[in-house]
């Protein structure tokens, strides 16, 4: 085969195989949280939420929203993920966004306070999370009720006058709608909330 050939064929199939180019997607988490949430506001087909994690050795897996697992790990090309013509990656036409890792604690009032009439907290730390649409879940065993937070690195639809945020959000039983929630600029290190029964904070970790 001669060298123009060679070239052309390589070409080729660069175009039939864009997942070639996974080899430098950078480790870490990434998610389409942003590009899912706004589509149909912004006229566009809503994609199914994806979460990849992508390890140092180039290896990755499927994660939900909490971070557990819902792949293998595989060295294989990830389906349908192609450089963006911006720049930064998308899974079929949805825009990944690399998360940041955070660090949270949540206190939660207990359904019973203390012998001497004082109220009860129940308390977790050291709990991870993301801030592309990471969730951490604090069961309260039935002594206090179940919370779930959630952090989001906001960048709204095209159109709105609403500046990027990053926020923090507060979940009973109702996973979409939360109870509450409160927002800081988007590159910001802390980020906490108070709402009497339940308290919460996070902080970004060093990378």
């Amino acid at each position: 085969m001669s060298k123009l050939s060679t070239m052309i064929a390589i070409g080729l199939a660069v175009i039939a195989h864009p997942t070639l180019a996974n080899d430098t997607i950078p480790a870490g988490i990434w998610t389409n949280t942003e590009d899912a949430y706004f589509a149909e506001e912004e006229g566009r087909e809503k994609a199914d939420w994806v979460g990849i994690e992508v390890g140092e050795d180039g290896q990755w897996r499927m994660i939900d929203a909490f971070g557990a697992s819902k792949s293998v790990w595989s060295s294989e090309p990830i389906p349908n993920l192609s450089p963006r013509a911006g720049g930064g990656w998308q899974i079929g036409a949805s825009e990944l966004r690399k998360a940041r890792a955070m660090s949270c604690w949540v206190s939660v009032k207990k359904f019973a306070g203390k012998p001497n009439g004082d109220a009860d907290w129940a308390f977790a730390n050291k709990l991870k999370i993301f801030d592309q649409g990471g969730r951490v879940l604090v069961a309260g065993e039935g002594v206090a009720p179940d919370v779930t937070i959630r952090v989001r690195n906001v960048t709204w639809a095209r159109g709105s006058r609403n500046k990027p945020s990053l926020v923090l959000y507060i979940h009973k039983q109702d996973p979409v709608r939360a109870e509450s929630y409160s927002w800081a600029a988007p590159d910001a290190d802390l980020i906490g909330v108070n709402l009497r029964w339940v308290q919460a904070s996070c902080s970004r970790e060093e990378s």
